[in-house]
């Protein structure tokens, strides 16, 4: 039986469950069935790590039910963001590094071959030439060494230190960086660099804070690769509802992020159905880059169009087009602002005055149910309601009966 490790191999796991306590929380440890109980143990303790303070637990008659608990304004920094900085490494790796920043500390430039040399004055057992080189290599890659050519082979130095506390607006860049390590993608980046400059966010918070976002940004990155370079993609996407895993191949097209939900959403054009499609990114795993689309501009261009038909992120089911009318009582002369909320939020949707204090909105889009939420914002001023789609007619009623019988007697 192998003994628990701290740090982590495969971010996809720790990603999972994760997302798993964060989002939906309250589960307890036989819920977990995609995995070994053992299994299960191990991304716990590392997310209890990862996450002290934020952990809270409740022992009911199903067992001990794990979730995370957060209060976005009293956080100055994604506690999520522990995760990007941990790392695996053996004894020797970790040797190795100290080892080799202290060989090139005065400056010199050396082989992977001298550095070999040097370590066998130092270390007990010394790695071979290939593993060095290996090493120096990755930390070129890093921005930690340079490279110059040394006869037929190359001479390693480290990288001269980016001095930011000598720029001439480093107080104002530093601000920025504070504010995008929160509330822009790939925060991580901005967090590293303040652990970089001994600093934190100190200057802002957020009443609407989506820290789940920093679990995406891997898959995110991908896309937008696939993206820049006019690639269709293949990944695996996990059905929230249904549990199952499906492989997907599609031309990613676009990002939108819910400003309701703060949820975040790939659209992709699918070939085979010659219709477009958005997926949410927390969905999304195991993103492979697949041969480039000679057409991708004219896919754009056909999205662009059809955004106008779009109540949010759903292109409909069998019947392209659905209309919803709904006739309101709004107050002119009190209830301004109900009516200005009715001409911005309507998304191109037509208001028309009927008479003195009523107008109707008639708006006509891919999918109506993705309006149901904002008509019910609207109960108690709802004086008729109409849509091409009976079912999600169906569901506003159902709704408003059931809110009725709590507060009265009878039915409707």
């Amino acid at each position: 039986m192998s003994d628990y490790q701290e740090l982590i191999k495969n971010f996809e796991r720790i990603r999972d469950y994760m997302r798993q306590f964060f989002l939906y929380g309250f589960k307890v440890r036989r819920e977990f069935g995609e995995k070994s109980g053992r299994t299960y143990d191990n991304e716990r303790r590392r997310i209890e790590s990862y996450l002290a303070g934020y952990i809270h637990a409740d022992y009911t008659s199903r067992g001990k039910q794990v979730s995370v608990h957060m209060d976005s304004k009293q956080l100055s920094t994604n506690p999520l963001y522990a995760a990007w900085k941990s790392k695996s490494f053996t004894d020797n790796d970790l040797l190795l590094h100290f080892f080799l920043l202290g060989l090139l500390g005065k400056g010199q430039a050396l082989t992977a071959s001298a550095l070999c040399d040097l370590l066998a004055e130092h270390m007990e057992t010394v790695p071979d030439l290939q593993t060095v080189r290996n090493k120096c290599r990755e930390y070129e890659r890093l921005g930690i060494f340079e490279s110059e050519k040394s006869g037929k082979a190359f001479a390693y130095r480290l990288s001269s230190p980016m001095e930011l506390e000598n720029a001439p607006l480093y107080q104002e860049l530093m601000q920025a960086v504070k504010f995008c390590s929160e509330a822009m993608p790939f925060g991580i980046v901005g967090s590293t660099l303040l652990d970089r400059e001994f600093l934190h966010n100190d200057v802002f918070c957020w009443k609407h804070y989506f820290l789940v976002h920093t679990l995406e940004d891997q898959v995110l990155l991908k896309i937008l690769e696939a993206m820049r370079e006019r690639r269709s993609i293949t990944f695996e996407n996990h059905s929230v509802r249904s549990g199952k895993r499906a492989q997907i191949a599609g031309l990613p097209l676009q990002i939108f992020v819910s400003t309701q939900t703060g949820r975040r959403y790939v659209c992709l054009y699918f070939f085979p159905k010659r219709r477009f499609n958005c997926l949410r990114l927390d969905c999304i795993s195991q993103v492979t880059p697949l041969e480039v689309c000679p057409e991708y501009e004219c896919y754009k261009e056909k999205l662009k169009k059809n955004l106008s038909s779009c109540w949010g992120v759903s292109f409909g089911g069998r019947s392209r087009m659905e209309t919803l009318c709904m006739k309101l009582y709004i107050d002119e002369g009190r209830e301004g602002h109900i009516l200005n909320r009715l001409h911005r939020e309507g998304r191109g949707g037509e208001v028309l005055k009927v008479r003195e204090n009523v107008f109707l909105y008639t708006g006509t889009f891919f999918d109506v149910n993705e309006m149901l939420s904002w008509v019910k914002s609207f109960t108690g001023r709802i004086l008729d309601l109409q849509c091409s789609n009976e079912a999600a007619l169906q569901k506003v009623t159902q709704d408003l009966e059931q809110m009725y019988e709590m507060y009265t007697e009878g039915p409707m």
